[in-house]
């Protein structure tokens, strides 16, 4: 392709970024809030937490390595979105825990057909030079999707319709649109068969990319910590502040616009910064927002951590992926970025898991609040020391 051709296929990209985004933006908050007014237990919350992030990343391996060696990334693309989409309009119709449970980790499922392939396509039409002002922008781009469709979803509440037929709605047609555009305008590339599954499958050797390896290792180990917050999270929100669904929204708005703006403002000025200072940085940094659930569980407190966390969970997701594509060869970064978020998607089943059924355990003795603090505190202390290991990656 030439540059031209590939320049207007990268703005297609970014539009296919925003739309995803806004998939994700009205679905993903609200699916476990939903799952808590279907009558979810604790450990139920766990389960949903934990086979929805193993099923998105265990299957991104599957499509990886078909997408490499069929040199197809388009395809799944498309199909990720539409499957998915459709997926989400049938959570419209479901009142039983264990249905809704199997169709969301379905929907982690297929969606994650998209995750890698989009990877491998885009590294393919991006020069080198430019990959980290190119994930940036599609960083950016999410959280603003992300933020108009919670937006959307929270006012809808505030008017007195259904947030979550609204958000489920959105997500659909978002979705099956991404797909429509992608479709259209993204052709499949013209790559020789040798330069496909063939050498990244002679080049996937782990203890060859010992960056790699040290980067997987502690990304496993964080991501653990990092997720066993998540269904402890939404236990607090709806059971301790009692937030309503608007409120709830409004701390992933702040959260996503927070992300959005610190991207813009000091992404010129972390050129020269090295990737693993910022994931040290970002990292420890994150520890702070399950002390200040634990402590101060309170609706403007809640606002002013996220608004801090939104900046630095936005550097740590463009930092992460940036280290896999600067350490991982070309004609296998669809095979390496599906290894990678398999990997944290197992330690994030592990973690929500984890983390339910040791508060079921921990409820039995200790009141609700005793038990979650424990818990946040865990999670703060894994957080900051593991955090804080990345800065020796280099």
């Amino acid at each position: 392709m030439n540059k031209d051709k590939n320049k207007w296929i990268e703005h297609v990209l970014y539009c296919k970024a925003l739309l995803d985004s806004i998939h994700y933006g009205a679905s993903s908050p609200f699916i476990p809030i939903y799952a808590i007014e279907l009558g979810a237990s604790p450990i139920e919350i766990g389960i949903l937490y934990s086979l929805s992030n193993l099923s998105l990343n265990f299957f991104q391996v599957i499509w990886g390595y078909l997408s490499d060696r069929l040199i197809k990334y388009v395809m799944f693309i498309i199909l990720g979105g539409f499957f998915s989409s459709i997926t989400m309009a049938a959570l419209l119709f479901v009142k039983s825990i264990t249905v809704f449970i199997g169709l969301v980790t379905f929907h982690s499922m297929t969606a994650s057909m998209s995750i890698p392939t989009f990877v491998a396509y885009s590294s393919r039409l991006i020069s080198e030079d430019r990959w980290r002002r190119f994930i940036e922008n599609i960083n950016s781009l999410s959280y603003l999707g992300w933020v108009l469709a919670t937006l959307a979803v929270g006012l809808s509440s505030l008017l007195g319709l259904s947030g979550f037929s609204t958000g489920f709605s959105i997500a659909s047609i978002s979705g099956i649109t991404g797909s429509i555009i992608t479709w259209i305008f993204c052709k499949e590339l013209n790559v020789d068969p040798e330069e496909g599954y063939l050498p990244s499958i002679k080049t996937l050797r782990i203890r060859r990319c010992i960056k790699f390896l040290n980067f997987l290792v502690l990304s496993v180990s964080f991501g653990f910590f990092l997720s066993m917050a998540w269904p402890l999270f939404t236990i607090t929100l709806t059971k301790i502040s009692v937030l309503s669904l608007f409120d709830i929204s409004i701390l992933d708005i702040v959260f996503g616009l927070s992300g959005a703006a610190g991207l813009a403002l000091i992404r010129d000025h972390l050129t020269l910064v090295k990737t693993s200072s910022i994931l040290a940085l970002s990292g420890s940094a994150m520890a702070l927002i399950p002390l200040v659930y634990a402590f101060s569980p309170y609706l403007l407190s809640l606002v002013l951590i996220h608004a801090l966390i939104g900046v630095f969970g936005a550097l740590y997701d463009a930092a992460s992926l940036a280290y896999v594509l600067e350490n991982t060869p070309i004609e296998g970064k669809g095979v390496y970025t599906a290894l990678y978020n398999f990997s944290v998607g197992s330690a994030f089943f592990c973690g929500s898991l984890v983390a339910g059924y040791i508060l079921e355990i921990l409820q039995q003795s200790w009141s609700l609040e005793a038990a979650l603090t424990t818990l946040y505190i865990v999670t703060a202390v894994g957080r900051f020391v593991i955090g804080l290991l990345y800065r020796y990656l280099d």
